[in-house]
């Protein structure tokens, strides 16, 4: 049970800082963030296990010239451009900027720079399943929360989990964000 605890710890994870907290939601700016990304197809979870293995396969070096990537964490999802249109992504080791990133032989990952931005997140721990709805409530409390605020929401909802597969849901960490307006 230590491992599932600890692994997740000795991840790096984007840099951030809180700037407000209320229960289990943080408003946080985020330092500029390099990702990796890919675009797939199919229901939530579906798309989010087909995403993983091109970039598990990327920063293994299975798929590109180099060394490996360190894992990092979370893995996000959002919604692309269609109800059934999933992004993928990893975030890069802060040592890497886009031009020191290694490309990819997998024309189906692409690189994205996210620049400092400001977010809504709430924490949360638990399994996911098939339907989402432990997603759907979060991401609900989530929304009401930045109404309530008077926030301007101004992205898609991202999904963000912080373990394997394997890990207890009680021992997860999962947030849903979304980014506001300044």
């Amino acid at each position: 049970m230590a491992a599932w605890y600890l692994v997740p710890k000795f991840l790096e994870t984007p840099a951030y800082r809180v700037t407000e907290k209320d229960g289990d939601i943080e408003v946080r700016y985020y330092e500029s963030m390099l990702l990796q990304s890919v675009k797939v197809s199919g229901d939530q979870y579906k798309a989010l296990r087909l995403g993983f293995r091109p970039l598990v396969n990327y920063i293994g070096a299975k798929a590109r010239e180099g060394e490996k990537i360190s894992m990092t964490a979370p893995v996000m999802q959002s919604l692309g451009g269609t109800d059934n249109e999933w992004i993928v992504s990893f975030s890069m080791p802060s040592k890497y900027s886009k031009k020191t990133l290694p490309k990819p032989n997998n024309n189906q990952v692409y690189s994205e720079e996210i620049k400092p931005t400001k977010t809504a997140v709430i924490r949360f721990s638990g399994k996911t399943d098939k339907t989402g709805s432990l997603l759907k409530e979060k991401e609900k409390i989530l929304l009401d929360w930045v109404k309530n605020r008077n926030f301007e929401i101004i992205s898609k909802s991202k999904y963000l989990f912080y373990n394997d597969p394997s890990t207890p849901g009680f021992l997860r960490r999962n947030e849903v964000m979304v980014i506001i307006s300044d």
